[in-house]
């Protein structure tokens, strides 16, 4: 699939050093949404899944997104991974050293990306690891101890 085109919409988004506490929603038209398409962003010191809705993944496969906003400037010192409690670092260090990024695109529910429990809500962590800017989402059970 086209990472140019995944990190140009994923540029497009104004990211929270703090971790969230919320529903998913589709990468382009930010509509909320309880199941997608998920891909995967592994360039440009990105790694992260990008989630589409069926319309906006039709779009996607037919080359029809445009992203004419520009891309928002990240301060990636902000989103320090030693912000977190060891116990936190270790785990999100574990699961994204474990993502497959090369997996094809596929259609499901959310999941927690620790414990693999389908969820709808979840805490939306960005941070920096060896100068790659990295979303990981957990679960409530899971996120526990993560800093709000």
């Amino acid at each position: 699939m086209n990472q140019e085109t995944l990190l140009k919409i994923v540029k497009t988004w104004n990211l929270n050093p703090k971790t969230e506490y919320r529903e998913f929603r589709c990468a382009n038209c930010q509509r909320y949404t309880h199941k997608a398409w998920h891909h995967w962003l592994f360039k440009r010191r990105y790694k992260t899944p990008v989630h589409f809705c069926n319309k906006c993944e039709k779009d996607f496969r037919l080359n029809k997104i445009k992203t004419n906003k520009p891309g928002t400037p990240v301060d990636k010192s902000k989103f320090n991974l030693n912000k977190f409690s060891e116990n936190i670092k270790v785990k999100l260090i574990k699961i994204t050293n474990n993502w497959n990024t090369k997996a094809k695109p596929i259609y499901k529910i959310f999941t927690c990306d620790d414990c693999g429990i389908n969820m709808y809500k979840a805490y939306h962590i960005w941070f920096t690891l060896k100068g790659i800017l990295i979303e990981a989402h957990l679960c409530k059970k899971c996120g526990k101890g993560v800093n709000l």
